[in-house]
């Protein structure tokens, strides 16, 4: 699976009710006509993607674009600000408004700052290159920003922008009275709440409950995702803002009660037992998020860094740790032949745990090379053992540098993840 596959960047328009389209972005970007103008919602990345958004939306009205609106600051929504300008401008139409949440400015501040762990980190996770420095119309900032909610106005109808922290804090989503219709923004997946990926800063699990329970209370009779298909079954736009909320809430409880007792992070991983009522529900399909990955953010919120073991409190620099762990050891090809049985008995995640007693070491000692080899394996087998298409992502990504090759030069792992 690639990119393009995760962020769901589709061809299609559809119109879910008068003057308000979907377009084919990355996910679902919005069009809405307010009478005088169109609303966008996200750009798209920009290049093929975006230029095919610009003609769809032209076959559809030729009202000029009024605002551009920013549902989140994450990168690839709005890399494609700079074609609309660019089409606005041949078109003799007023150059739109672009609007973003306040603590946009402050993420795209981040992201120019942090190019190279950006391009570090995206590129394990979506297996594709990531630049260290990217365009600098790729942090075009928003002309003006809100704080809770805006109001856009117009003969047709008003549209307004309501703040929804989620899975970042500056996500906007946008509600439309007359048609009762809810555009969820990065608040609302069909899936298990992305909160807790191994790369990204925390996420408040509690705020994003509370988000949904705000959505739940405007009654909305259409509900449109980031990805997937809008819903208009009045039961299934309830469910789908109600079963995450109940989700997260009951995780946030239940990771408590054991924190009170004592229990460390991964403890608490192996020790809850998930209610099928909730958890089995088909909208919290653990395709992106899961269950441990939220754990973990709820652990996060109310804990530093230390594991709990003493040896981390302030430890080596890691390979003289695990040197001095392989010269500990009284035979190391017995550590292998562990290890390989392991792997026999299908025991892929025991036998990484025992693999690190030799894969962590110099690579010129004996039996590393090996074991490192080994590893990669397991990784390759775990691909296909976790639900999330970022796990599968980064397994594969660390099977690859195992191997001393470059990230994404494999075959992708296969593609069973899907936003429904």
């Amino acid at each position: 699976m690639g990119v393009t596959n995760i962020l769901m960047m589709k061809k299609a328009w559809a119109e879910w009710a008068p003057g308000v389209w979907t377009l084919g972005g990355q996910g679902n970007s919005l069009a809405v006509s307010t009478g005088e103008g169109i609303v966008l919602v996200d750009a798209g990345p920009g290049g093929e993607i975006t230029a095919r958004m610009i003609a769809c939306l032209r076959e559809l009205t030729d009202l000029p674009l009024s605002h551009i609106v920013y549902s989140h600051g994450h990168m690839g929504y709005n890399n494609g600000v700079r074609d609309w300008l660019i089409d606005a401008s041949e078109r003799g139409h007023p150059a739109p408004l672009l609007v973003a949440h306040a603590r946009l400015p402050a993420r795209y501040r981040r992201y120019r700052e942090l190019g190279g762990l950006g391009a570090y980190t995206n590129t394990r996770q979506f297996r594709a290159p990531f630049p260290v420095n990217p365009p600098a119309h790729w942090y075009r900032l928003p002309d003006i920003t809100y704080q809770d909610e805006l109001l856009i106005g117009g003969s047709l109808r008003q549209v307004f922008l309501m703040h929804a922290p989620s899975e970042t804090d500056d996500a906007t989503a946008l509600w439309l009275p007359d048609c009762q219709l809810l555009y969820g923004s990065c608040a609302m997946i069909k899936a298990m709440p992305n909160v807790g990926t191994p790369y990204r800063i925390y996420r408040d699990p509690m705020l994003w409950a509370d988000t949904l329970v705000r959505m739940l209370s405007l009654k909305p009779k259409i509900l449109v995702p980031e990805f997937g298909k809008p819903l208009n079954d009045p039961e299934e736009v309830r469910e789908a803002l109600t079963i995450p909320m109940l989700a997260l809430r009951w995780l946030r409880e239940q990771v408590v009660i054991r924190m009170n007792q004592g229990m460390q992070e991964w403890d608490i991983l192996h020790d809850l037992e998930l209610p099928e009522e909730i958890f089995g529900h088909r909208f919290l399909k653990p395709g992106y998020g899961c269950v441990e990955y939220i754990i973990r953010d709820i652990w996060r919120s109310e804990n530093g860094w230390w594991n709990r073991n003493p040896t981390m409190l302030h430890p080596c620099a890691p390979l003289d740790a695990a040197d001095a762990r392989y010269f500990a050891l009284p035979d190391p090809e017995r550590v292998l032949a562990q290890a390989q049985a392991l792997v026999q008995a299908d025991e892929w995640q025991r036998a990484l745990h025992v693999l690190d007693l030799l894969a962590l070491a110099s690579p010129n000692l004996p039996w590393v090379v090996e074991a490192r080899e080994l590893k990669a394996q397991c990784c390759d087998q775990r691909v296909a053992q976790v639900s999330t298409v970022v796990s599968q992502h980064l397994y594969k990504s660390s099977a690859e540098e195992l191997r001393g090759q470059a990230v994404g030069s494999g075959v992708a792992p296969a593609d069973r993840f899907e936003w429904t």
